[in-house]
């Protein structure tokens, strides 16, 4: 924003601001201290603590279709849901034949000699009878005081159920809890054992976030599983400056068990939640919860390091689904209804203005090599070229995403009126775009906003040195081996304004490539932790939304609400390999589909376009390819004359299927036989894929082989 006049009282009041902002010395808020021992954890009080009996448990509260029991004796909770008959315990009942410390509530303590403690609330404090309970009309409020055996450590804390709408809630405030000074909370497990069965049945799973989603089938065997652990947004890049294995967009999980299910969505928390899963073994039961990591911390093999903590609310929400929604569709309905509720996802319907779909073209103007030398990929005219020519093929939308427009940044971001020269002449950029706006195609320029190319700008990590973004993990086509700082967070609001400032020529729509991958806290300033960041992203979104429409690459939640495309959706598994027991499933797509669109992948960058396709069919995808036009490397699949007509092929086939399915909501997907996959839109409308090598029938009608088709 420009400032025009500035009176002398304000101007020593901005300097004032800008040097306590600037001399908030990186790291300042960090403390290391020597590493003692590992975790120490209590002894068993007995089963008496650790596991529920039925016959204990009286009727405290009910809403809607479930009603909630306490247990005195262990201070646990049961939800009974009347549709399903399901009682779910928040500690296993005596008929778990395994005795582990099953607990509500645990936590990672460490003290200021550097000496850990796991303590819970069933040894620690129930035990010694340090908790107290109060029930009151809507639930029941636990408070806990806990002590380590040596009472080295302690910490007191309350954790409060309720219910309310039929759903039931469970509310961690950070607030309430008291250390002893020179204590750190490191991290809570909060109902990790709420549902956990031993005993599994077919069609029983459990749900997790992995890419897309994906389900644990417990009744199916699996020797190479390894236990899940998903880092939600990912990993921060001010503790740890690599990627987590796979993208991790929301935080909640589930479980299907029986005739019952549930749901569970952190409601406030994710960013600093791990979501993890686990099969039946001797030290597990078929489970899924998450663990809060509440204080910042680095640790080497002498000291850790610590920096920021969580200060704010932990609160989960349980959904209970039965019958035919004690699915995986079920759970995406009634997750993407509570992410609304909590003002993370929109709930509009889409307005199409164009009955074609977009095939989203992905091209490379340059990139900056590490000799600082700019290399030209696709120069306007050329741009221009390729898009005519699409247009003669019949690809009648196209929405081109052009990244690499200028050398000033590492990703080539685009700073508006600053393009490369050797990418052409202004006219030559008009040519493009007034093609571009004739034939009612869209123009999106690539723009990394959570980028820094000066010192005084770069967030801090928690040593308080630069934040970068390593060459490997370049967003785009021929991203470069220089390597990225990340901005300050409280400089993000000046770098959106600085660009829409600048935004002078004509486009469609901003693709940031960077606001929906990457969430780190930074330490330049003592106000930007995770959830500050988180916070910050999620605020400055719309501001860009205003002006334009926008494209959001990998879709971490908390930066979607007003976006209008999701770019590279993933839709495999990482946290383990998929198998008949680990499947990977659409549930991102279910929840988002007729609210936004949003893609896979580039086809051209997979081995096999033909399934790279039916994958983006199968999931509801907009069709995705990344092209450059310089001819120096005749054989790169990137190289767009070396599959053009294949692209094109598959569009039309993709548009023939989508072309009036793009405002509709996705209402189901199953395997309908091996290899075969049905969706179904709430007009009633079948897409089925087949990735067989054989046509496969199914209720009268054939699926050819390597192909899918629309049924209405």
């Amino acid at each position: 924003m420009n400032i025009s006049k500035t009176s002398p009282l304000k101007l020593i009041s901005l300097i004032l601001l800008i040097s306590i902002l600037f001399t908030s010395c990186a790291g300042t808020n960090s403390k290391s201290i020597s590493l003692r021992s590992g975790i120490i954890s209590p002894d068993n009080a007995g089963e008496e603590y650790h596991m529920s009996d039925s016959k204990n448990y009286k009727v405290i509260a009910s809403s809607g279709l479930i009603i909630m029991y306490f247990d005195k004796t262990t201070m646990s909770v049961g939800i009974k849901d009347t549709v399903s008959n399901v009682f779910w315990t928040s500690i296993p009942q005596s008929s778990v034949s395994k005795s582990l410390q099953y607990a509500p509530l645990s936590l990672i303590l460490c003290d200021n000699k550097g000496n850990r403690y796991k303590l819970n609330t069933q040894d620690n404090s129930i035990a010694v009878e340090q908790a107290k309970y109060l029930i009151g009309e809507s639930g029941v409020t636990v408070t806990y005081k806990l002590s380590s055996k040596d009472e080295k450590v302690s910490a007191e804390c309350v954790l409060r159920y309720s219910l309310a709408d039929g759903t039931f809630y469970v509310n961690f405030s950070m607030n309430s809890v008291n250390l002893p000074d020179n204590t750190y909370l490191e991290k809570i497990e909060l109902l990790n054992d709420f549902g956990a069965y031993e005993k599994t049945a077919d069609g029983d799973f459990i749900f997790v976030p992995d890419g897309s989603g994906a389900l644990i089938y417990t009744s199916v065997k699996d020797d190479n599983f390894t236990p899940i652990s998903l880092k939600v947004y990912g990993n921060d890049l001010a503790l740890d400056n690599s990627f987590s294995s796979g993208p991790c967009l929301f935080g909640a999980y589930g479980i299907k068990h029986g005739a019952g299910a549930f749901l569970c969505t952190i409601l406030n928390g994710a960013e600093i939640a791990t979501i993890n899963a686990y099969r039946n073994s001797d030290e597990t039961l078929n489970s899924v919860g998450a663990v809060f990591t509440t204080c910042d911390s680095v640790e080497t093999e002498k000291s850790i390091r610590y920096g920021n903590k969580y200060k704010q609310e932990i609160d989960l929400c349980y959904r209970f689904l039965s019958g035919k929604s004690a699915t995986y569709s079920g759970f995406a309905s009634a997750c993407r209804e509570t992410l609304i509720r909590n003002s993370t996802l929109s709930s509009r319907t889409l307005s199409i203005s164009q009955q074609n779909i977009p095939l989203i073209v992905s091209l490379q103007a340059g990139y900056v090599s590490q000799s600082g030398k700019y290399q030209v990929k696709s120069d306007f005219n050329q741009a221009l070229s390729l898009i005519t020519l699409l247009k003669a093929k019949g690809v009648n939308n196209v929405f081109l995403r052009y990244n690499g427009l200028s050398k000033k940044a590492n990703n080539g971001n685009t700073v508006f009126a600053d393009f490369y020269k050797e990418l052409g002449k202004n006219k030559d950029y008009e040519n493009l775009y007034n093609y571009i706006s004739t034939q009612q195609f869209s123009l999106f320029l690539d723009t990394d906003i959570l980028s820094s190319s000066r010192v005084n700008t770069s967030a801090k990590n928690i040593y308080g040195k630069n934040i970068f973004m390593s060459p490997e993990e370049g967003l785009l086509l021929n991203s470069p081996v220089k390597k990225q700082k990340f901005l300050k967070m409280n400089a993000i609001e000046k770098s959106i304004d600085d660009i829409l400032d600048r935004s002078s020529i004509s486009f469609d729509g901003y693709a940031l490539n960077d606001m929906g991958n990457y969430l780190y806290s930074d330490y330049s300033s003592d106000l930007y932790t995770r959830s500050n960041s988180k916070a910050e992203i999620k605020k400055q979104v719309p501001v860009l939304a205003s002006y334009k429409k926008v494209m959001i690459d990998n879709g971490n939640f908390y930066s979607i609400k007003n976006a209008d495309y999701i770019y590279n959706i993933a839709t495999t598994v990482y946290a383990n390999p998929e198998s008949q027991a680990y499947v990977a499933i659409p549930f991102v797509e279910l929840m988002l589909h007729g609210t936004y669109e949003y893609s896979t992948s580039a086809a051209n960058s997979t081995d096999d376009m033909t399934t790279a396709f039916l994958k983006a069919i199968e999931y509801g995808c907009l069709p995705t390819v990344s092209w450059y036009c310089d001819e120096s490397d005749s054989k790169d699949p990137y190289y767009y004359n070396n599959n053009i007509n294949d692209i094109v092929s598959l569009y039309l086939k993709a548009n023939d299927i989508f072309n009036d399915l793009r405002d509709n909501r996705m209402t189901s997907h199953n395997e309908v036989k091996e290899n075969c996959y049905c969706t179904e839109y709430n007009n009633s409308v079948k897409v089925y894929v087949n990735y067989s090598d054989k046509d496969i029938s199914i209720g009268g009608i054939t699926i050819p082989a390597r192909d899918a088709l629309k049924v209405s």
